[in-house]
């Protein structure tokens, strides 16, 4: 979160629709949502911190209680505002004195001895120290996906919003719990190159060295090499290979965005963001489209969107080919973008959020 006198925050989240819900601090200190069309204030004293995701507000308040905004209503869900939280679309998952807690509609603890822990947006791993087990919370229901009587379960693990990817001590295997299930990749394994996304984990099999991503259940064979560098979102993965090529996976398909390794890019979200002779590129729907025929200093992606200002210093949203004006004549100190959901500060009393094509003004 960047602090000035209002709060702007990025949201973490995952979803095809809108985001509905941003929130702010005000000049005074009182925090702000809105939510669909509606600003309300929800508390008058400065809160500690702020965190969104999906449609909901987490924030510590000025006597450290843990609390969330949802659905038009806030609720105390602990007494302290615990540590190393993490706010996604669907979870909030956090720790109060060696306990690991998730807020999923209710409070529920994972485990009261944890190890380390992670959160995305709708699973939950963490290791139990009490009795040494490695669990993951998944659609209200905790499974136990390793036992480490024995020592460390774990020689590596990452997740994605969907998705836990490790490597197991006990058996040498790189696996991964996708929709309940566990899935064996590659075995013989003491050390793994990977990344993980939204339905999808890129790595390199141990077996022949070569560049792999399984993605919604299936494994595909993508470059008999590892790339240079390769960057995995939201259900597409980009990468540059031995040649210099900018390759996608979109999750159909291969395509090469570019035959030459451009001046920056990245993965945002569902987007693959290319900076190159002074061109502003998104690669989207099978192809690489023009945002702008120039940098914009200041851009922002997500989900689908992506919201930048122009050289006329007019605030901008683009999506599928298509941009529109969101604020014009006025100067925008700064910005934030969430999957079609900007709120923008002019000044410090005056706050603009533009929501499905509407723009409303605190």
């Amino acid at each position: 979160m960047r602090t000035v006198v209002f709060a702007l925050l990025l949201l973490t989240s995952h979803g095809l629709h809108a985001q509905d819900v941003i929130a702010f601090v005000d000049y005074m200190g009182r925090l702000h949502v809105f939510d669909r069309g509606v600003f309300t204030q929800i508390d008058h004293l400065k809160p500690e911190w702020i965190k969104v995701g999906g449609n909901k507000v987490v924030y510590s308040d000025a006597q450290a209680n843990l609390k969330v905004y949802q659905n038009g209503k806030v609720i105390k869900i602990d007494d302290a505002a615990g540590t190393d939280v993490v706010v996604t679309d669907h979870l909030v998952g956090f720790s109060v004195a060696g306990m690991f807690k998730v807020y999923d509609d209710r409070v529920q603890l994972l485990s009261s001895v944890t190890g380390p822990h992670i959160t995305e947006d709708s699973v939950a791993a963490f290791k139990d120290d009490r009795v040494q087990t490695v669990g993951v919370y998944y659609k209200g229901e905790t499974v136990v996906i390793e036992d480490q009587l024995a020592g460390n379960a774990l020689l590596q693990w990452k997740a994605g919003d969907n998705l836990l990817a490790w490597v197991s001590a006990y058996d040498r295997k790189f696996k991964v719990f996708y929709q309940g299930q566990v899935v064996e990749l590659c075995d013989l394994v003491t050390e793994m190159e990977f990344k993980c996304g939204l339905d999808m984990v890129a790595y390199r099999d141990m077996s022949d060295k070569s560049f792999k991503v399984f993605y919604k259940g299936t494994v595909y064979d993508l470059e008999g090499q590892m790339p240079q560098r390769y960057e995995v979102g939201k259900g597409v993965m980009a990468w540059l290979d031995l040649s210099g090529a900018l390759k996608v996976f979109d999750g159909k398909l291969v395509h090469t965005a570019m035959g030459f390794e451009p001046q920056r890019w990245e993965v945002m979200d569902s987007l693959v963001v290319i900076e190159d002779r002074n061109f502003l590129n998104v690669f989207t729907q099978g192809r690489v489209q023009t945002v702008e025929r120039f940098i914009p200093e200041q851009w922002q992606a997500s989900w689908s969107y992506l919201a930048y200002v122009d050289v006329d210093r007019a605030l901008k949203v683009w999506r599928n080919g298509v941009s529109e004006v969101v604020v014009r004549g006025q100067p925008v100190q700064e910005f934030v973008l969430d999957r079609g959901l900007i709120l923008a500060r002019l000044n410090q009393t005056t706050a603009k959020v533009w929501w499905r094509g509407t723009l409303y003004e605190h």
